[in-house]
């Protein structure tokens, strides 16, 4: 059984904006066990940064978009929305 659609989740920019601090805090934990402490707080900073500008640079290019849905508009069922969906599971 499919329960994570990971194609869509690294499209996401969310999904990218906290997996680059959480990468870095991973290597800071595995640095520290070697007696190493570096300090990456102004890097992970840039490296956000780095990544909002790409995105917002494919997002006026008009590449990034809803990839669950056919085309660059929202699906009939989500323009009938009045508030995010929520799934009753």
């Amino acid at each position: 059984m499919k329960t994570i659609n990971w194609l869509v989740r690294i499209r996401n920019k969310q999904f990218w904006v906290s997996v680059i601090p959480a990468i870095a805090l991973v290597i800071q934990a595995v640095a520290a066990v070697f007696g190493w402490t570096p300090d990456f707080s102004n890097l992970v900073g840039k490296l956000v940064t780095v990544v909002d500008a790409v995105f917002a640079l494919l997002v006026i290019l008009g590449i990034v978009v809803d990839p669950t849905t056919a085309g660059i508009g929202d699906s009939k069922r989500a323009l009938g929305y009045d508030e995010p969906y929520q799934d009753k599971e």
